[in-house]
């Protein structure tokens, strides 16, 4: 969730639930919704999750006037946790709507504090690792960051964390991140546990460069990369699986390739060049557990290169 949360939630609390006015017939009101409902919407399109979010924060409001919710400077992390809880839960939710997220705000100061600590915690270990990035440091930083799917929100203490990494100057350099690269580069295990662990949390151009990394570490270490993708690959919807052609294929940092300058001819031999490069050194992998994530990896290159 995005800061500006709070200021959509008061933009849009005064649109009605409901597109079209209800008729004396049937006088049902903006608040008259099931569990169900609510999920269907927060699921649905960007204009049936901004009512989710302005009904949500109207009953949010309605517990504040009556002191049953937390302070409003929390509505941010409520509305994402009570999403991820809707989304979750095995409970029915064929029940009002109002009354389970009026349920959910009992709770609410314990879980938004309990997602403070979590990147709390992952900061402080970030900040002692990059002051010493040791072996022992790297694996305290990979357990403090939070596993992809586990109860993971507020935006703010994210970014933190993720900003803390990859601390990009005016001038584009990043000094923390390129601790942790020359670590995963000479293929220390914990740093790179910390690579594939950041995937789930980055996108953009972060994400772009995180990958990046890990593509050369494949050329570097093929076993050890083939061994640490399976240990992180985990269920089939993981974004690390659905990641996993990015690595393969990122075979340039945002697409740059400066020692070809401008010239296509070269551009072209440089990307089969490194293509081939990272083919051969995963072919080089014999272990016959490996056989069949290394066959995986090949079949993604050979196809796409």
């Amino acid at each position: 969730m995005k800061k500006a949360l709070c200021l959509l939630l008061v933009l849009i609390s005064s649109i009605p639930l409901w597109g079209t006015a209800q008729n004396a017939a049937s006088p049902q009101k903006s608040t008259d919704i099931t569990g169900n409902e609510l999920v269907r919407m927060l699921k649905g399109s960007t204009y049936d999750h901004d009512r989710a979010l302005s009904y949500i924060g109207r009953i949010y409001g309605k517990n504040i006037n009556h002191g049953n919710a937390p302070d409003s400077g929390m509505l941010d992390g409520f509305a994402e946790i009570l999403e991820n809880y809707l989304f979750t839960t095995d409970r029915k939710w064929d029940v009002p709507a109002e009354g389970l997220v009026t349920e959910a705000l009992k709770d609410a100061p314990a879980m938004i504090s309990a997602q403070e600590i979590i990147w709390k915690t992952a900061y402080k270990a970030a900040q002692v690792y990059f002051s010493e990035p040791t072996p022992k440091n790297a694996e305290k930083l990979f357990l403090a960051l939070p596993e992809e799917g586990a109860f993971i929100y507020l935006a703010e203490g994210e970014a933190r964390v993720i900003d803390l990494i990859f601390d990009y100057t005016a001038e584009g350099r990043s000094k923390n991140l390129s601790v942790l690269e020359k670590n995963i580069e000479a293929g220390e295990p914990h740093a790179v546990d910390v690579g594939f662990r950041l995937i789930h949390l980055t996108d953009g151009a972060t994400a772009e460069i995180l990958l990046y990394i890990l593509g050369r570490f494949a050329d570097n270490h093929p076993r050890l990369f083939l061994q640490k993708l399976l240990a992180h690959l985990g269920k089939p919807g993981s974004s690390l699986s659905w990641r996993l052609d990015n690595i393969l294929l990122m075979i340039t940092a945002w697409g740059e390739i400066p020692e070809a300058g401008n010239d296509p001819v070269k551009i072209k031999e440089i990307r089969n060049a490194r293509f081939a490069f990272r083919i051969k050194a995963l072919e080089s992998v014999g272990d016959p557990d490996l056989k069949e994530i290394r066959d995986r990896c090949l079949s993604i290159l050979k196809k796409k290169r």
